[in-house]
């Protein structure tokens, strides 16, 4: 596993160093890469993401941060644009088409980042407080990450690794509990 969250979109400015995966610019790069790891018999995956709130907006592109709600960021201080629904579609198709560099780069397949980031963002009653079809119901709130899955699956196929790292218990009162994280 590499890359620490590649960043599928423009408005997710990195706040690691987090590689652009939203560029074709990358293709090669991974290529280069996974082709010095399968030399060695190994698989190769990579971790693809959108930072939502948990970036700041004065970096890259220099677009603003996006998340679910515009609720501040306690480490990076950011406040986000709340996603639209143009916004939330556009995303899903983003996270679709890094997955599809990800695969032409020769990666074996891709690792969602949710813990903290836009995914468990729209998961967490503690930051979803959208009251349309993506926040209040668990069924709401989980539909972003479902729709992603959905259009990464269809754009890679059924032999692409497609996983995904949650956060199943936030450990914060209000926040997702272990029940619940164990129902996601």
């Amino acid at each position: 596993m590499t890359a620490g969250s590649a960043v599928v979109s423009p408005d997710s400015p990195p706040a690691f160093g987090n590689l652009h995966a939203y560029s074709d610019e990358i293709i090669p790069w991974i290529r280069r890469l996974t082709d010095d790891v399968h030399e060695h018999g190994a698989a190769c995956m990579i971790q693809l993401t959108h930072l939502g709130r948990r970036t700041g907006w004065a970096q890259d592109e220099w677009l603003p941060a996006l998340a679910r709600a515009p609720l501040p960021e306690p480490a990076h201080r950011s406040i986000p644009k709340e996603a639209e629904d143009w916004d939330i579609g556009r995303i899903i198709g983003h996270y679709a088409d890094a997955a599809e560099r990800m695969q032409a780069g020769g990666m074996d397949g891709i690792e969602i980042e949710a813990n903290g980031h836009l995914f468990d963002q729209f998961w967490s009653p503690l930051t979803n407080h959208r009251t349309d079809e993506w926040g209040g119901s668990l069924e709401n709130r989980l539909r972003f990450g479902w729709e992603v899955l959905s259009a990464i699956r269809r754009r890679v196929g059924t032999e692409f690794i497609v996983g995904i790292r949650p956060a199943l218990d936030e450990t914060i009162p209000g926040g997702i509990d272990a029940v619940t994280g164990a129902e996601i």
